[in-house]
This record gives structure tokens, sequence and C-alpha cells, in this order.
């Protein structure tokens, strides 16, 4: 299990040009894991984003590139959208959260 976890963070970008940061913990609309949403919460200090998924925390750098969020983890990415209100959008595999 951890390894499938590790793979799909694995799967979290962060390149970019353009540098701003986010600030403080989102978390999912409707909850964690029991609504099928793996990532729990995600906590932003400095450059440095701090994912708790299934009970493991799992630390990682991000960047801002425009209106997207990019983390990396062992070399794979993923992107979330950022929407006009300051949501994080993960589309159908992640979902959205916001901030708390």
């Amino acid at each position: 299990m951890k390894r499938i976890l590790l793979a799909l963070l694995a799967c979290f970008i962060l390149a970019s040009c353009g540098h701003r940061s986010l600030s403080g913990t989102y978390v999912p609309k409707g909850g964690g894991v029991g609504n099928g949403i793996v990532i729990e919460k995600m906590e932003f200090s400095g450059d440095e984003v701090t994912l708790t998924m299934l009970e493991q925390k799992i630390r990682a750098n991000y960047k801002i590139d425009a209106k997207q969020l990019l983390i990396i983890v062992n070399g794979q990415q993923e992107v979330f959208d950022i929407d006009g209100d300051g949501c994080l959008d993960g589309g159908g595999m992640w979902g959205k959260f916001y901030k708390s």
C-alpha cells in the first residue's frame, strides 16, 4: 500500500518560472479518506508542502506556475489548478481542496 501511495505522490510536479507561495492548510470538500479522497490535507509552509495521506505525512517542494500548483515527489509530478477562489483543483483523481 505504501508503494502505491508513494507512486501516486510521485505524480506531483514542482517546476515553474514565476514564484508565488501558498500558506496554511487545505482540506478536501466533504472530508477525507472516508469519501474516497486519498489526500486528507495539504499543509503549506515556505516552499514546502506536507501531504497527509492515510495517516502518513509526505513532504515535498512546490511552485506556482501561472494558475497551477506544481508538486514533485521522487521525480514524478502532479498539477493542481488554482481557481478564482484560491481553491486547489486536482480533478477527478485528487478532488478539490479548500483553505481551512
